[in-house]
This record gives structure tokens, C-alpha cells and sequence, in this order.
């Protein structure tokens, strides 16, 4: 009995597996033709500045859909289940979720640079508000899409796929773990660094798994993101943005505030990103507490 049950287990993993590599490869096929669509037919870097305006959003808007495509080709079609399964739930109120998610990413985000500014990192503003509005809107967007990029490649059908074969831990850990060390090719990368990128791969796929879904692990990477970028010009995972207005500049203990990684590679995130967990955690044991109360 041993032996057949570990046979099937493979024979899950394996599926899982080449599902996941399917997704991929039509994901990159996918993101390859939008790419040449909106002018760019190689895979040579944009700038990352505010300064490149809307042409900024051309790559995470190619990647965003092309991961959309690969779940509704492969997950969808191929598979033959709802988008539910692959993460598009919260009882018809997506949206609702999605604001949830950013909300509390933004706070999370405002807590871990409050922390680097109490250890000694620096803001001040610069320049116009009329200046800082009209190189702000099209990062805002560019992040809204590079947000659900990286959700549809990390969790999405990869997660549930991996979750379907060794169940939501196990799954959950991998993928961290992969979110996290592709994070080391980032600008100013750390061991640090990734880990708190790891970190917060659990983070995100707890949300996942939850009744606000992809809605909600989108807005939580979104507000995330957006405040450390919009809110205070920090870099994001290496990623320096240059808006102009807010000026955050890093202080001295870079194990502490993330230095040119941002927040991201510091001790400031893993404290936030460890109280948003738990966060996240309280409120899922509270909600199943209130429904076996009502059962």
C-alpha cells in the first residue's frame, strides 16, 4: 500500500509539474507577442525611471498578459476549471478584496519605512506637486500591473497546481522560496534581501489561499509596493523609480532599513511582513471560528 501510494504521489507531482512548465511556456510565448505589439521585439531592458512615462509599462503589462492568458489556456481550457480554482473568488466582490489588500499593504509598507526612518534613513520633498502627479500615474499603473503579474506567475495556477498534488504548505514553501531567489538577479540584491522577499511569498500565498483569493493577494503586493515607491520613492526590491517629490535616502545600518535594496532588504520589513501574516492568520481563524459558530 506503501509503495502504490507513493507511486500516485509522484504521479501527482509530476502532473503538477508539467502543468506548471506548460504555464510557463505559453506564458513567455504569450508575453514574447505582446511585447513586439507594443514595439519593443527584443527582450532588452526599459529604463526603470519614472522618466520613461508610459512607455514603462509596456514589459509588466506584456508579462501581466501573458500570464493571463497561459491560466485561461492552460488552466481553463486545457484543465477544464473555473477561474475560481486559480484564485478569482471573494463571493462576487473582487474588488472589495482588492482594496482590502492594498490598504493593509499600504500600511504594512508606511510601518516598515517608519521604522527605517527612526534608524536613521531620511525624507524629504522635493519639486512641484504638479510634477510629481504627472510622472506618478503612469507608475501607479505600471505597478498595478507588474503586481498581478508576479501573483498570476507565483501563485495562481502555479500555487494551486503544486497545492493539488502536496497540499497548500508544502506548495506554499516552494514557491516562497522560488519567489525569493529570483529576486536575487534584482539591482543591490542581499541574502537578507531575498529572504524577506521569500517571507513575504508566504505572506501573499496565505492570502491567496483565503476567501479574498487573487484579489486580495494582488492588492496587498500593489499597496505594498506603491506606498514604498509612491509614497516615499524607496526602492522597491533594487528597483529605484527617481519620482520627483519625496526623497528617501537610506541610513546607516543597511541590515536594518534594507539600504539600496529598500525596506525590502532590511530587518523593518520582516517586521512588517511578520505582523501582516499574523494579521492575515488571526483574521482567517476568526472568520472560521464565526462559521462553525453559525453551522
Amino acid at each position: 500500500m506503501a509503495r502504490v501510494s507513493f507511486v500516485a504521489w509522484l504521479q501527482r507531482v509530476g502532473w503538477a509539474v508539467l502543468h506548471i512548465g506548460l504555464f510557463i511556456l505559453v506564458a513567455l510565448g504569450a508575453y514574447l507577442a505582446f511585447m513586439l505589439i507594443g514595439g519593443l521585439g527584443t527582450m532588452k531592458d526599459v529604463p526603470e525611471d519614472a522618466s520613461q512615462g508610459w512607455r514603462l509599462l509596456i514589459e509588466p503589462l506584456s508579462t501581466m498578459l501573458g500570464f493571463l492568458v497561459a491560466t485561461w489556456l492552460v488552466g481553463v481550457k486545457l484543465l477544464k476549471r473555473p477561474w475560481r480554482d486559480w484564485g478569482w473568488r471573494g463571493a462576487g466582490r473582487p474588488g472589495r478584496h482588492v482594496l482590502r489588500g492594498i490598504a493593509l499593504g499600504a500600511v504594512m509598507a508606511a510601518v516598515a519605512v517608519g521604522l527605517a526612518l527612526l534608524g536613521g534613513a531620511r525624507l524629504r520633498t522635493e519639486q512641484s506637486v504638479g510634477a510629481y502627479l504627472g510622472a506618478a500615474l503612469p507608475v501607479a499603473v505600471t505597478l498595478l500591473a507588474a503586481a498581478l503579474a508576479e501573483e498570476l506567475a507565483f501563485r495562481g495556477l502555479p500555487l494551486q497546481r503544486l497545492a493539488d498534488a502536496v497540499g497548500p504548505w508544502p506548495a506554499t514553501a516552494t514557491l516562497a522560496v522560488v519567489f525569493g531567489a529570483v529576486h536575487l538577479w534584482n539591482p543591490a540584491a542581499t541574502f537578507f534581501g531575498a529572504l524577506n522577499v521569500a517571507l513575504a511569498g508566504v505572506w501573499l500565498s496565505i492570502a491567496f489561499f483565503s476567501p479574498g483569493g487573487m484579489g486580495l493577494a494582488w492588492g496587498l503586493h500593489f499597496g505594498w509596493n506603491a506606498t514604498l515607491a509612491l509614497g516615499f520613492d524607496a526602492p522597491v526590491s533594487g528597483i529605484m523609480l527617481h519620482l520627483p517629490g519625496p526623497e528617501y535616502t537610506v541610513g546607516r545600518w543597511a541590515w536594518f532599513d534594507g539600504g539600496a535594496f529598500g525596506p525590502e532588504g532590511g530587518l523593518v520589513a520582516t517586521i512588517a511582513i511578520v505582523a501582516g501574516t499574523a494579521y492575515l492568520l488571526k483574521d482567517r481563524l476568526r472568520r472560521r471560528t464565526a462559521a462553525e459558530a453559525l453551522a
